[in-house]
């Protein structure tokens, strides 16, 4: 059986290796955050139980107070990393298990014996493990049955220290080759931690695969779906939509080849983000959104009439045109042209779907831009229309989707006036 100063040498090296692994990483991906956390866990763990292994080579309080502050530390990283893989704000209680070690040695009588000492160290790395398993089961990230099971192996890891823990007491031991017993009971917290890290590991690889599906599917400047990505997701609606039909729109910027020829590419690219924040902002729930196009964009949304579809398009066609887009020059505004086209769920064809919103769309830019124009059978309706009053247009129209469409953009159109 292996004694407890080479159970601390192969430690360090295990802990050594991950720390440079893990920042490693990170350096090759920054906004992955949750890598150099980790790393800095393992390595502070790696220099503070290297600083206690040294014991009677280098002074004690480096070796007994220094070198536990920093390995306890190590947990507060951890802490972190899982704060930071969950995209959320640590919680304070994260450096508890480092203020316990520090508040137990203030006591004279826990500081002179070296079986307290190590029963303090213990009870806070069962407070910091205890800690991560917490966190494991309150967060969102990965599958509720891999954090349940992460959390497990943690509270098993903290039974483990509690046990040491006790045992320390008990035996008081003035060397390391005293707790004998204690190798054994850290037999258990060398396999809970490998499950752990395996577990982590598994977390790991499944968030880069998803991040590698959502550049594969994501379009890189405005963060929409790309053309690939917005066929899955139509797919996706037409297999699960709890509704009868499918709305489909199709956007272009008005005169987008101006704004690029006369203010520059980067205040096109802004007009770009800000049309797509406002799309996905006001997307509801049961819908998707994608860029299809230099400055064509569209989205699709399970709808019960047209009148859905329609109240999406004319909201985000006046929220664009009131939106001001500062330059350096001057502030500038953007239009939108919409063309739509609504689908029985059972026979809905993204194609055709899409050729007919294109239809609906050349019309409404032929009328004038800055409108929307809907696509019902053979008949293509636009509001607001080019001449005369809404009301005229809807007495022409025998369709009554037609005509509750007209309406809602008729009121639209009278509160932008």
């Amino acid at each position: 059986m292996i004694d407890v100063k080479t159970a601390f040498l192969l430690w360090v090296i295990q802990a050594g290796t991950l720390a440079i692994l893990l920042v490693a990483i990170w350096l090759h991906a920054r906004d992955q955050r949750y890598h150099l956390w980790f790393g800095l866990g393992f390595g502070l763990q790696a220099i503070g139980l290297g600083m206690v292994g040294l014991r009677d080579q280098i002074p004690d309080f480096l070796s007994i107070q220094v070198g536990n502050v920093l390995s306890l530390l190590g947990f507060a990283c951890w802490c972190r990393a899982i704060c930071s893989f969950d995209n959320r704000r640590p919680p304070l209680y994260i450096i508890s298990p480092a203020v316990i070690w520090i508040l137990g040695n203030l006591i004279p009588q826990l500081r002179a014996e070296m079986g307290y000492r190590m029963a303090i160290y213990d009870v806070a790395a069962a407070v910091g493990l205890g800690a991560l398993g917490f966190l494991a089961l309150k967060g969102s990230f990965s599958t509720r049955r891999y954090r349940v099971m992460l959390a497990t192996v943690w509270y098993i890891q903290a039974g483990a220290c509690l046990v040491f823990a006790y045992l320390a007491t008990r035996i008081m031991p003035q060397t390391f080759k005293e707790m004998t017993l204690a190798v054994a009971v850290s037999g258990v917290g060398l396999v809970s931690f490998v499950t752990a890290m395996t577990l982590i590991a598994k977390m790991m690889m499944d968030r880069s695969e998803e991040r590698l599906q959502a550049l594969v599917r994501t379009d890189p400047l405005t963060g929409a779906l790309n053309r690939r990505g917005f066929a899955e997701a139509y797919q996706q609606l037409v297999d699960s939509a709890p509704s009868t039909a499918l709305g489909l729109l199709i956007f272009d910027l008005d005169h987008f080849k101006q704004v690029n020829d006369i203010h520059g590419h980067q205040v096109g690219d802004r007009v770009l983000l800000e049309f797509a924040a406002i799309c996905k902002s006001l997307l509801p729930q049961r819908g998707a959104f994608g860029r299809t196009g230099g400055e064509e964009f569209a989205a699709v949304l399970a709808v019960s009439e047209v009148r859905d579809a329609a109240l999406f398009a004319e909201t985000v066609r006046l929220a664009l045109a009131e939106r001001r887009i500062e330059t350096t020059r001057d502030a500038i505004h953007v239009t939108t042209s919409i063309g739509i086209s609504v689908s029985a769920l059972a026979g809905a064809d993204l194609d055709k779907m899409m050729s007919q919103a294109d239809a609906a769309l050349y019309a409404a830019k032929a009328q004038g831009r800055n409108r929307t124009s809907v696509k019902a059978g053979a008949t293509v309706v636009t509001v607001p229309p080019e001449h005369g009053d809404v009301l005229d247009v809807i007495n022409q129209q025998a369709d009554r989707q037609v005509a509750i469409l007209n309406r809602i953009a008729a009121v639209a159109n009278n509160l932008h006036d």
